[in-house]
């Protein structure tokens, strides 16, 4: 649970940079080309941060999850502006590293 709230995080802080116009992206994917402008791709985000922010509250309570969503976001936005120069984020590598992580929370 707490895996995928981070997962939600990371998506909805791509979604969100996605939108910026300062940010050049070479090889962008086309669904990111389609998200790029207006207010779906914003609208999206806000609704997977409060899917994170509700499930990081459903695992630890609410102040203490409330706490942890700002952390989580806070953690991902840093990890995605370090990941992005170097091209590290793909769909597969954040596969792995998810399934990867949702294993060793289930076991």
């Amino acid at each position: 649970m707490i895996t995928t709230g981070c997962l939600l995080f990371f998506m909805g802080f791509i979604l969100w940079m996605n939108t910026s116009k300062r940010i050049s992206w070479p090889d962008k994917p086309v669904v990111f080309i389609q998200l790029q402008h207006g207010r779906f791709s914003k609208m999206l985000s806000i609704v997977l941060f409060a899917l994170g922010t509700g499930l990081c509250t459903a695992a630890w309570g609410f102040g203490s999850g409330l706490f942890a969503a700002i952390v989580i976001l806070m953690m991902m936005g840093g990890l995605c502006v370090l990941c992005f120069p170097f091209s590290w984020i793909r769909i597969r590598y954040i596969a792995v590293v998810y399934l990867l992580c949702l294993f060793l929370e289930v076991v």
